[in-house]
């Protein structure tokens, strides 16, 4: 006899498209069970299912499944979203109890996090751009990051290497994204970005050549961490770390219980989506909406104006699949996921 969270979960598991085996696997059920269950419209409560049960009861074989296909711990505020999907109506607490617990009980740890460097900006005064490796090896992804220091506003691009002229690509759809530029952007000593610090005498650095064309061209000012200290880029490097526990972690998951691979090109139609909620949601630091700070510190940036090969490189995909749903069709010709991030 199963409970009635264990029903809920099969008929939502079953709308999102998985079969009668695979949700077996997921809710560790025998497939006889799930499949009687299917053919119930509602579940017959008896004497033996316990109403005191807890609400999470029924999930707990689909998170540890889903969180254990991760090298690195996702958030719970990631898992809560996915089993609300599929029904879940208890508390954040519960969850994050569980998840204490779980982790403390394997061989994943969670990493303290990097200490970081933050001072606050002036408006439209500087952006930190930054890349992250998503995965390394044979086929590595890449981020391109750029986050504006007053607002905190970001944006993300996927990419497969961080040439000079790919970065440069990259600024572009950033400034389109933002409207603009600020007065200064600031690096780490990226080699697309700096060929020779202090070639010219004290912080009179050689910069990449096409770099510092893109700076004269749109009016800001590069600016370079001091050398071993790139952790001084502290608003990126924090959002850098949401983005891979918030975004690629369970994205990822869903997209190995797929069977589909994971590319630069896929994590992009995914993004945009993501961005709107990333950049909607109360910021940790400031405690301010970066969408509702960004309304204000745009009117300020240096406009933009873009090129029109960089507008249609851009344009938003006609259909932007959530992050949770796994049964498109537009996405069935990928056949497997790639090697673990990094």
């Amino acid at each position: 006899m199963i409970n009635k969270e264990d029903f809920i979960v099969i008929h939502s598991l079953k709308e999102k498209g998985l079969n009668i085996s695979q949700i077996a696997k997921l809710i560790k059920l025998d497939r006889k069970t799930v499949r009687k269950r299917l053919q119930e419209p509602e579940l017959v409560v008896t004497s033996r299912t316990s109403s005191t049960v807890s609400k999470l009861e029924a999930y707990k074989n689909y998170i540890t499944d889903f969180i254990s296909k991760s090298n690195k711990r996702i958030p719970s505020s990631a898992i809560m979203r996915d089993i609300k999907e599929l029904g879940y109506a208890g508390g954040r607490s519960i969850l994050q109890e569980f998840l204490t617990k779980y982790y403390r009980t394997t061989a994943l740890k969670k990493l303290a996090d990097d200490p970081v460097v933050r001072f606050e900006t002036e408006i439209a005064e500087q952006m930190q751009v930054d890349w992250t490796t998503i995965r390394s090896g044979k086929h590595p992804i890449y981020a391109f990051v750029a986050t504006l220091g007053y607002s905190r506003y970001t944006f993300v691009y996927f990419t497969d290497n961080m040439e000079a002229d790919t970065l440069i690509m990259c600024h572009e759809k950033a400034f389109l994204f933002f409207g603009g530029t600020t007065k200064h952007i600031l690096y780490d000593n990226m080699k697309a970005v700096v060929n020779e610090r202090n070639k010219y005498g004290k912080d009179k650095h050689q910069y990449n050549a096409k770099l510092l064309d893109l700076a004269k061209k749109y009016g800001f000012t590069i600016r370079l961490c001091k050398p071993y200290r790139a952790k001084t880029k502290g608003k990126v490097e924090r959002f850098n770390s949401y983005l891979k526990g918030n975004f690629y972690r369970p994205l990822m998951v869903t997209l190995f219980n797929a069977k589909l691979e994971v590319t630069h090109h896929v994590l992009n139609s995914y993004i945009s989506s993501w961005l709107i909620e990333a950049n909607n949601r109360v910021h940790g630091t400031t405690s301010k909406i970066p969408s509702e700070v960004f309304a204000d510190e745009s009117v300020y940036l240096i406009k933009y104006i873009s090129n029109i090969n960089i507008v249609l490189k851009t344009k938003v995909p006609s259909k932007i699949l959530p992050i949770t749903k796994v049964d498109k069709p537009n996405l069935t010709q990928y056949d497997q996921l790639l090697v673990k991030e990094s």
